[in-house]
């Protein structure tokens, strides 16, 4: 008899490279990029007052929401950004 494997608890997490400047992002992209579950996520888009919008089983917030309600996730997708910028020039 062998013994039961154990499932970690903590889920494997796919690599995701650095998200470009959109006008609309999905929740999921967010979540997975900043290391927290998507329904984390959207409980602090909730508490901040951000729209969010469903279409069907995908969740995504405005790229204004962010800038207006969720300034300090606002700034970290623009540096992203512009550090992505830096590194591809070189």
């Amino acid at each position: 008899m062998s013994p039961a494997k154990r499932r970690t608890r903590s889920p494997q997490r796919r690599r995701t490279g650095p998200l470009p400047i959109r006008a609309l992002y999905h929740v999921s992209h967010l979540a997975e990029a900043m290391g927290v579950s998507h329904r984390r996520l959207l409980r602090l888009l909730n508490i901040e007052g951000a729209k969010v919008y469903r279409d069907g089983r995908f969740i995504l917030v405005p790229l204004a929401e962010l800038e207006d309600k969720v300034p300090l996730l606002w700034e970290s997708v623009r540096a992203a950004d512009a550090l992505r910028g830096t590194l591809d020039d070189d």
